[in-house]
């Protein structure tokens, strides 16, 4: 089977990826079958889904036929299986808990065609361990998309242990088609690439501002207006290569890395649990920082900002 033999996707949960990937996969003309256990869900993930196409349309990423084209390429299931009975692909969103995902994992595999693959969102766990419940294993990975997903280009895939190259490739290849940017995970890690560098930078900004080193809103301009700038196309990596003159990262190694970086990695902090106090600081600090503004506002702003972004970074 190639990407283009897919015509449906099957959607499993409703939330905040669910309903991002419902957008995506509709935008992209695909017939989206979207199953949630509860009733409230499901509604809740259909209007998120219709203010996300008409955020699309509004920015003209996508025409007002194909936006109305999307609204009716969506239908709703109260049960899992005529869900996924038909299904070319199908994608998991529950909640990111190893229980949960097994029981999902164990009914996907009933109920989906021979040789559909099932990837799971997950943004942390193994899919050695999740695919143990089913007896088709060669079929299962993680296809980690970044909130929002039909936003966000990046998605990590990530197979387990028993999963079938060709199950790697498809899937790596599908993304490529929907336009997202697909990184392959060679050793499964929790957390994988993205989340364990963003937990990493995360502590050290949590612990800058417990240490009374700077504000919470200090500490998110001092990334934002920085090196968030540069990150938003190049890696780190590529990064400090161009910092080394000539030379390239060897040189910014022998001159940086082995003294100045060796200096602030042994003052780093090495913690691994936040603290109700930590918790308390960075509630009040984000409170300061976002000056009282309501959710649904701070979201549109981010968007708003990300289709900016996007549209000079990636055409």
């Amino acid at each position: 089977m190639m990407p283009d033999d897919i015509k449906t996707v099957a959607v499993i949960g409703g939330g905040t990826i669910g309903a991002g990937w419902v957008t995506l996969f509709a935008m992209k003309g695909y017939k989206v079958n979207l199953y949630s256990r509860k009733a409230e869900t499901r509604e809740r993930s259909m209007q998120l889904f219709k203010s996300n196409i008409g955020f699309m349309a509004d920015k003209k990423i996508i025409g007002k036929k194909a936006a109305e084209g999307s609204l009716t390429g969506v239908r709703l299931f109260e049960e899992m299986k005529p869900a996924v009975a038909k299904a070319d692909f199908v994608v998991e969103s529950v909640a990111d808990d190893l229980a949960l995902k097994k029981a999902v994992f164990k009914e996907l595999d009933m109920f989906s065609r021979e040789g559909v693959i099932l990837a799971s969102s997950s943004s942390g766990l193994l899919m050695t361990e999740i695919q143990t419940v089913t007896k088709r294993p060669g079929r299962c990975i993680i296809a980690h998309p970044w909130n929002p997903p039909h936003l966000i280009p990046l998605v990590e895939i990530v197979p387990g242990k028993n999963t079938a190259s060709e199950t790697t490739d498809f899937t790596y290849n599908f993304m490529l088609s929907l336009g997202k940017v697909p990184v392959l995970v060679k050793k499964e890690v929790n957390g994988y690439i993205g989340n364990r560098l963003a937990a990493a930078l995360w502590r050290e900004a949590i612990d800058l501002v417990q240490k009374g080193v700077a504000s919470v809103e200090d500490v998110d301009k001092a990334l934002y207006a920085g090196p968030g700038i540069r990150w938003a196309f190049m890696g780190q990596h590529f990064i400090y290569h161009l910092g080394g003159g000539k030379e390239g990262i060897g040189h910014f190694i022998d001159h940086l890395g082995r003294t100045t970086f060796k200096s602030i990695w042994e003052d780093m902090a090495g913690w691994s649990y936040i603290s109700d106090s930590m918790k308390a600081t960075l509630i009040e600090g984000v409170k300061e920082e976002t000056h009282g503004r309501q959710l649904d506002e701070l979201i549109k702003w981010r968007n708003d900002k990300l289709i900016e972004l996007l549209k000079v970074i990636y055409d």
